[in-house]
């Protein structure tokens, strides 16, 4: 009886000490399964950390090359040129924006899952200045492009005056070598006329005088539009077609010679031309 007694309680002992090890392995299943989602957990969040400061850092990388082409301008100084530098300036602010945001976004996340560490701090506050420097930085070169857009304008100003300038210049200069030339052309111009007797008096450029002699008539009596207009400083020599021939205005006899063959058309030579028209810029020529 008593054997059967210490039996039974020993079987009791083995069952309670099995149940004490199954809830043990229990229990370790469990801490392991929450140990994994929290590592899982942190691995996303840093994860996500990494993505949001990789494209802080990608924004920095973009930002300073666009600098560089602002600071390493091209050939020139045109209208496509100061166009380019405002396009750039523009997508820098846009960039340095998202910046921002971006590290707005990466702070917080840091703070609210408890990550803010000394690390995690220094690097915000790295990338905070530097934003900061990029933004002071993009504003004076904004302020410099106003500046040099006001320069342009105002030499652009100054060039379109300059030009305006020469070309009343050079036009009020065309205009007096025009006047020049005209007043040279009226002072050199002289008139002739080459008609027999009787066509010079139809013509009222001769008259008849006491005993048969005649006159040439003066002022407003006179017909001016049978003469032809020449210039003196061409006109060397008249031909008139006719076998006689007499000068009846003031030309003195010194300065012109008649030529031609006796019996053939003769030509009257100017030889001094200043002397030639010097008491009369009108020349009457009677043919016979």
């Amino acid at each position: 009886m008593k054997k059967s007694i210490i039996l039974m309680g020993l079987a009791a002992l083995a069952l309670v000490g099995c149940k004490q090890h199954e809830a043990s392995d229990n229990s370790d299943s469990i801490r392991m399964a929450e140990m994994e989602a929290q590592y899982k957990e942190a691995t996303n969040f840093n994860d996500s950390l990494m993505l949001l400061m990789g494209d802080i850092y990608a924004g920095l990388d973009s930002i300073n090359a666009q600098e560089g082409i602002l600071t390493n301008p091209g050939i020139g100084d045109n209208a496509d040129r100061r166009q380019e530098v405002r396009d750039n300036l523009t997508a820098i602010r846009q960039r340095l924006a998202q910046n921002k945001r971006l590290l707005s976004e990466l702070e917080k996340k840091a703070k609210d899952a408890g990550a803010n560490t000394a690390v995690m701090q220094r690097t915000i506050d790295q990338m905070k200045q530097h934003i900061a420097a990029q933004d002071a930085k993009i504003e004076e070169l904004t302020t410099q492009l106003a500046a040099a857009n006001d320069a342009i304008t105002e030499l652009t100003g100054q060039y379109e005056e300059s030009q305006q300038q020469l070309a009343d210049e050079t036009l009020a200069k065309e205009e007096a070598q025009a006047n020049y030339v005209a007043a040279e052309n009226a002072a050199n111009t002289v008139y002739y006329v080459v008609g027999t007797n009787k066509q010079l008096k139809e013509w009222k450029v001769l008259e008849k005088r006491f005993l048969g002699a005649t006159k040439v008539m003066q002022g407003d009596e006179i017909n001016y539009t049978c003469f032809k207009a020449a210039d003196k400083r061409t006109l060397t020599s008249i031909p008139t077609g006719a076998k006689k021939v007499e000068i009846k205005s003031l030309n003195d006899e010194k300065s012109y010679v008649i030529e031609g063959e006796k019996e053939g058309p003769k030509t009257i030579k100017i030889t001094n031309p200043a002397l030639f028209w010097q008491k009369t810029p009108y020349l009457v020529i009677e043919t016979k």
